[in-house]
This record gives C-alpha cells, sequence and structure tokens, in this order.
C-alpha cells in the first residue's frame, strides 16, 4: 500500500473535483466525515485544486478547515484566514510574452488569472463574449468574476500573471500543448483537463515549476513534514506530480491509466466514497 509501510502520515493532500465531490459536483456526508475523522487522528487535510480561490474556499468552509488552500493547479496558495498569499509561481516576463504570442499566433483567446482580494475580479480576457461557443460557456458561468480589458495582453508589465488557460476542444487542446511545449518545453508546465462544470477541455499553461506538489511541499517546509509524511490523492494529470512525491500516492477508482500508474494505491471512484475508503482501510487502519 504505502511505500513506506509504518510512516505516519500528517498532511492529506486532496484533490476537489473528481476526489472530494462526487460527478455531480457534491461533497457527500460520508466523504465530509471521513476528512473530520482523519483530522482528529492528526492528519491535516489540505485541499489542492485546479479551483480558483473564490471557488475553492466554499468547500473547504463546509469541511470546517482553516489550512492554506491549494489553488490554480498548484501557482498559488492561499490562506482563507486574511485571504493572504502564502506562494505564488508567477511567470517572468520572458516566458509570459512567448506564451501569449503563441496564444495569438495560434489564434486562442487567453484567461490570465489575477490573484485579487474576494471582492475583485478573478481574471481577465480581452472580449465578453468571445464568439467561440466553449470559451463564451466558461465566461458566462464565471461573467461576475471577470475582468474585460481588450489590451491587458499588450501590457504584460501592468500586473501578475502566474495561470493562464485556453479553453476548447479536446483535440484542440491537445494540439495547442504540442506548440507551446515545443517554444518552452523546461520554462512552462502545461496541463490539458476537463472540468465536469464546463462544456471545454482546458490547456492551462503555468511556470515550470508550478505544481500542487510544489505548493504541498512549501506548506510541509513550514510545518516541517517530511515528503514521506504526506498522503496526495487526486484523479486528474494536474495530480500526477503530487501522487508521484508524496509518500503515499493515491489515485481514484475512475482515474485515467497514466495517474492510476502513478499511484501507489488505488482507492474507490468518486461516487463510491473513495475517500472513505482511503481513510478507513488505509490511514487509519
Amino acid at each position: 500500500m504505502s511505500r513506506r509501510n509504518g510512516s505516519r502520515y500528517r498532511i492529506l493532500a486532496l484533490d476537489v473535483d473528481g476526489t472530494l465531490l462526487d460527478r455531480d459536483g457534491t461533497l457527500r456526508p460520508s466523504t465530509a466525515e471521513a476528512v473530520a475523522r482523519a483530522a482528529r487522528a492528526g492528519i491535516r487535510p489540505v485541499l489542492c485544486t485546479g479551483r480558483r480561490y473564490r471557488r475553492a474556499r466554499p468547500i473547504a468552509e463546509q469541511l470546517g478547515l482553516d489550512a492554506p488552500l491549494v489553488c490554480n493547479s498548484g501557482a498559488l496558495v492561499k490562506d482563507p484566514r486574511g485571504h493572504r498569499t502564502l506562494w505564488r509561481a508567477d511567470l517572468d516576463a520572458d516566458a509570459l510574452a512567448q506564451v501569449l504570442a503563441l496564444f495569438r499566433d495560434h489564434d486562442e483567446p487567453a484567461v490570465s488569472f489575477r490573484d485579487n482580494p474576494p471582492d475583485a475580479p478573478d481574471f481577465v480576457v480581452a472580449r465578453d463574449p468571445m464568439g467561440r461557443p466553449l470559451f463564451d460557456d466558461y465566461l458566462g458561468l464565471n461573467r461576475r468574476h471577470a475582468e474585460v480589458d481588450p489590451d491587458w495582453a499588450d501590457r504584460i508589465d501592468g500586473g501578475v500573471h502566474y495561470h493562464l488557460f485556453a479553453i476548447g476542444s479536446r483535440p484542440d487542446m491537445l494540439a495547442f500543448q504540442v506548440v507551446i511545449l515545443a517554444r518552452l518545453a523546461g520554462r512552462v508546465r502545461t496541463f490539458v483537463q476537463k472540468s465536469p462544470r464546463y462544456q471545454g477541455t482546458m490547456c492551462e499553461v503555468l511556470r515550470h515549476d508550478a505544481s500542487k506538489w510544489a505548493a504541498i511541499l512549501h506548506l510541509a517546509d513550514l510545518w516541517r513534514v517530511a515528503p514521506d509524511e504526506i498522503c496526495a490523492v487526486g484523479d486528474d494529470m494536474n495530480d500526477i506530480p503530487m501522487i508521484e512525491g508524496a509518500g503515499l500516492g493515491v489515485a481514484m477508482g475512475h482515474a485515467p491509466d497514466a495517474v492510476r500508474d502513478a499511484a501507489d494505491h488505488v482507492t474507490g471512484d468518486h461516487d463510491n466514497d473513495g475517500v472513505a475508503m482511503l481513510v478507513d482501510r488505509v490511514l487509519l487502519a
């Protein structure tokens, strides 16, 4: 089960969509109770999500957690007590300029996230609507939290940029990922994945060293927790770095083969209490 039998796990790093939440986006009472049991046993739950901070906080509140939140696929760590930024993987100006040039040259509109207070916009786009059905589906569900600025990409020194994405069909996003990595391999990290909330597939672009695992290691260093004292659980491609790095890396039963292959242990799926199975049969057994 674990690479290090008998080790005491002090951090439980949990993906949100597809791990804590079922296919309907619901946090089941059985899952919440299992997370609470782990916390009472001295294992500190930390949410690690592709969601932005605004959308991660309600899940932490439902669970009664006050630990920092790893957001934006690991590019941002926020403390909900005061909304303080603890860590952020800013793209340097040259890498950002090249990324934006690729978006422009391949006619892919970009979303760029902001690290703003909760009462300010979460992201910036050039137009709304964009005239792209899959892109506009995303905008339509998040319009209240969008800043629209036609010239934002021409002022790359006018703000912090740490997480950008394009959204479209899966084949188009996989092809765009190839283009980005052909130009910027080693300088940026990409994830192609789909949230059940949106119709389109996203191609995310982050700094090369940004990941949920890098963010968890930042917290582990603050809390003096060793990597082999961390259990990490997820179901999608942006979970692989933390699944591979943790003392116990766990894939959900419905995860793609690449995620399952990276894991030490495969638990049940998100519709059958996979997190509760892990807590009761492995972590607290």
